[in-house]
């Protein structure tokens, strides 16, 4: 009974800390495109920007992975918020007196992904030491919905504070909710059971966590095709969505706004149906499933006549994300054991941002060629390719 009540504190807190601080990074990322491509006007360079917050995952993101399977994670997760929240609150003093330069907004925004990258390993490898394994799940599902209710009211809000406040006050909310977050953390029942820690140099761990992953072949290819949907479905999401809007249907800051919260108010749908379906149905058939769901979906956009259009079409979209998160992260937390997390989960993270990195760099060249529509329906397509590859094997789709 002690342990339950633990575990519903822990949750309770840690859901909390989640959604706002995942809040803030709603409301940070929707205020960093949209400023770069008011400044430049230019989807090249906020394609370029866009790129350097998700450097760091491609620069050290599997070094983050090791670091946090030596270290304490609780504490590296408190350290990586604290940085996070210090290096957003820079950039409005910038903007207040004058300097709007964008490569010193690109390099605060490229520290800041820096921490970011340290927390995700850790926050992962943590969650299956404060939680029953066969209740990680339901707990991942519990998680993915905080993001999805952070990323459906961070863009939310900020479209309400946009007819209020200028533009670099939402930095300040970005940073305000880091802050917030570490405090709820701290009031996180930590396990008595230290981290695991292995006598090995970082190389040698970071090659017996590569060599483990590669002997998984399921998982191993699970997680190729999630990166190679990636390369198709994150550019367009984080600058394709803001050209659609501005350039395309002639919308404001808040109209972006109000786009991104729909796309999380679907996700948070997901969250409740990927629940429902994990029941019943393998893990890895529901990660196809949204595969497919999310490139379906996309394609749709290029019938968006309107901003009300795209919000419809981009809820449905947005369906399909839990399924492909919720079940991946399931997968990885069930079938490797725990002195392999931050290690196999600095790989996911690793190869999901830095695919979006380069996914966000192409898409700022490409739009400068061809329409941002005709992009979404090529893209949509060959995502939806990925989810069917997956479905056609059943060593991936009868994943558990």
């Amino acid at each position: 009974m002690v342990i339950q009540n633990n575990q519903k504190h822990n949750l309770a807190f840690l859901w909390s800390a989640q959604t706002i601080s995942q809040a803030g990074d709603a409301i940070y990322q929707l205020a960093l495109l949209w400023l770069i491509l008011d400044i430049t006007n230019s989807t090249v360079i906020t394609g370029l920007i866009a790129m350097s917050a998700y450097l760091p995952a491609l620069i050290f993101g599997l070094y983050a992975g090791v670091i946090s399977d030596r270290v304490n994670r609780f504490r590296l997760m408190i350290f990586a918020n604290g940085g996070q929240a210090l290096t957003v609150l820079i950039i409005p003093l910038f903007l207040w007196y004058g300097h709007e330069n964008v490569w010193v907004i690109c390099g605060l925004a490229f520290i800041r992904s820096c921490f970011n990258t340290l927390f995700h390993p850790a926050l992962n490898s943590f969650v299956p030491m404060l939680f029953a394994s066969d209740r990680l799940v339901k707990i991942n599902a519990i998680l993915a919905t905080s993001g999805q209710i952070a990323w459906m009211l961070g863009p939310f809000f900020a479209g309400i504070l946009l007819t209020m406040v200028s533009l670099p006050n939402l930095f300040l909310v970005d940073g305000g909710s880091f802050l917030l977050g570490i405090c709820l953390l701290l009031f996180i029942k930590k396990p008595n059971h230290p981290d695991p820690v292995e006598d090995h140099s970082h190389w040698d761990e970071l090659k017996r966590g590569l060599s483990f992953l590669y002997g998984q072949k399921p998982i191993f290819w699970m997680i190729i095709i999630t990166f190679i949907n990636n390369l198709f479905i994150m550019g367009p999401a984080i600058v394709g969505l803001p050209i659609l809007v501005k350039n395309t249907l002639n919308g404001s800051a808040s109209d972006f706004a109000f786009v991104e919260g729909c796309m999380a108010a679907g996700a948070l749908v997901g969250s409740f149906i990927v629940s429902k379906m994990s029941r019943r149905l393998p893990n890895g058939f529901i990660w196809a499933t949204g595969l497919v769901l999310d490139g379906v979906t996309y394609s749709f956009i290029y019938w968006a006549e309107s901003i009300e259009m795209a919000m419809i079409m981009i809820f449905f979209h947005g369906v399909g994300i839990p399924l492909i998160m919720v079940s991946r992260t399931s997968i990885v937390q069930i079938h490797t054991p725990n002195k392999f997390h931050g290690r196999l989960f600095s790989v996911v993270h690793l190869g999901v941002v830095g695919t979006t990195a380069i996914s966000a760099g192409l898409v700022g060249i490409i739009t400068s060629v061809i329409s941002v529509k005709l992009l979404f329906f090529g893209i949509g397509i060959g995502a939806a390719l990925c989810g069917f590859v997956g479905l056609a094997f059943p060593s991936l789709r009868n994943i558990k």
